[in-house]
């Protein structure tokens, strides 16, 4: 089940990066994008009333700034990422959505590109010591 993010959930949220991504934006980043963050949109998914992704979009008019992108890695390429994607391309009627993903995170950079993210450029040093490859998407 897909729905929008509320903040009882900011705490599965942080436990769900810490686990998968070994560091977090932070449960009081997390706070106040979902209080006080008007551009703010998050979703997740559930599964077995567990949340098991995210996804956190900053959307102005049809663009977005994804700002972070998880699923628990026990259910990593079982297709909930691309329906969490694709539901809030579909909600908020997206035009464009950019981000940034290590460079070494091989496996996120495959998902963007076959779902037709394509390279724009590097942001040298951008996760302390590795480069952010930007990505575009366009529909």
């Amino acid at each position: 089940m897909i729905r929008k993010a509320k903040l009882e959930d900011i705490h599965a949220i942080y436990k769900l990066e810490m686990n998968v991504l070994k560091q977090s934006l932070g449960e009081s980043f997390l706070l106040s994008e979902l209080e006080l963050n008007p551009f703010s949109v998050y979703y997740v998914v559930e599964n077995n009333k567990e949340i098991i992704g995210y996804l956190g979009l900053r959307v102005i008019d049809n663009n977005a700034e994804m700002l972070n992108f998880v699923i628990k890695k026990e259910h990593q390429n079982e297709g909930y990422g691309t329906k969490l994607l694709d539901n809030a391309i579909l909600e908020n009627n997206l035009q464009e959505i950019s981000l940034e993903v290590r460079k070494s995170n091989k496996q996120a950079r495959r998902f963007y590109e076959k779902r037709g993210f394509l390279k724009s450029h590097i942001r040298e040093n951008y996760y302390e010591n590795e480069d952010g490859i930007v990505y575009i998407w366009r529909k």
